[in-house]
């Protein structure tokens, strides 16, 4: 009987981690030393979250941006090196492709094996460019240079951020440079022209992610996060946890991770409210001394692990978090 009671209470709390999964994996890097991606585990339990087994994975050729192909693997942005890599989510290498310019933030325009790759030069070469990939079987191994963009319209030469809205099929794009505030606003792509329009200035739109949890683009830079919602034009902004923050992720669920430039991951819960400027839960640790970017945890360009590995984790880290709040009683 006790094995038994045992069996269904361990069930209970698998089901409950896979049906709202506060687990998981991220991915990112950092732009020095000679491992440059990484990944650490994280569990989070509505009060506290706890990050564990954080380990280099792979040394690449310059990196920056970062996010998973639609065939599984991660790619990785070479900054100046005008390249991204392809490594497996162990670290193997699997082949690079030349992007035709620097390869800072990476954008994907959806999940499909033949989904475009686009590489933003960071404002760093004041060219004014953007670099678009065809991936081939859902890769870069295989694609040729693809299509080199014109940047026109404001500021044209400072383009920091880009990313796409599936809800209303619009890109996005941020000027704001590392630790300070720029324009944001809509990108149009014709020709071989990527037209800007601004919709406001002064906003701190470095690295820019789409959630699917609130249909709003989240971005950041310096100590600032923003918020904004299309459906309303309307901006929300967060500036109470320091960091010189760059690229963050979203989990589709209301909860949102932003890497810090100084080595701090900040960690936001606004699921009830669904606004960054009213979460009930922040909280700010080190990871990482020149941490960088971090992969996407929902919608193009994310990792879906399979419901087994969810179910493992996610009674690992469970128990992880009992056992060390136990510790902390003693």
């Amino acid at each position: 009987m006790k094995r038994l009671r045992f069996i269904l209470i361990a069930t209970v709390l698998a089901t409950a981690a896979y049906a709202d999964p506060l687990v998981g994996t991220l991915y990112y890097t950092t732009f020095s030393g000679t491992v440059n991606v990484h990944k650490v585990d994280y569990a989070y339990d509505g009060s506290a979250i706890i990050y564990s087994n954080n380990n280099g994975i792979a040394s690449t050729n310059g990196a920056d941006g970062i996010l998973f192909a639609p065939d599984g693997n991660l790619l990785v942005a070479g900054q100046a090196n005008n390249i991204v890599s392809e490594i497996t989510p162990t670290g193997t290498p699997v082949g690079t492709v030349d992007t035709g310019t620097g390869s800072y933030h990476l954008a994907l325009s959806s999940d499909d094996s033949n989904a475009t790759l686009y590489n933003i030069w960071n404002g760093s070469c004041a060219c004014g460019q953007i670099s678009a990939l065809t991936l081939v079987g859902g890769g870069i191994v295989g694609s040729a240079t693809g299509v080199v963009y014109t940047v026109s319209g404001s500021d044209s030469n400072g383009l920091r951020g880009l990313v796409y809205d599936p809800a209303n099929g619009t890109w996005y794009y941020g000027t704001a440079p590392d630790n300070g505030s720029g324009d944001f606003g809509t990108v149009t792509f014709s020709g071989t022209t990527a037209t800007l329009t601004p919709i406001a200035s002064g906003q701190f739109a470095h690295g820019l992610t789409y959630d699917p949890y609130t249909n709003t683009i989240i971005f950041s830079s310096a100590n600032t996060l923003g918020q904004y919602d299309p459906s309303t034009n309307t901006f929300h902004t967060f500036s109470s946890i320091a960091g010189e923050f760059d690229q963050s992720a979203v989990d589709g669920k209301g909860h949102l991770f932003v890497a810090s430039n100084t080595g701090s991951i900040v960690f936001m819960d606004y699921s009830t409210s669904g606004l960054i400027d009213a979460p009930s839960f922040t909280d700010s640790q080190f990871l990482a001394t020149d941490l960088d970017d971090i992969a996407p945890l929902s919608g193009a360009g994310a990792n879906i692990p399979e419901p087994g590995t969810l179910l493992l984790i996610g009674g690992a880290m469970i128990g992880l978090g009992q056992y060390g709040r136990k510790k902390r009683k003693a």
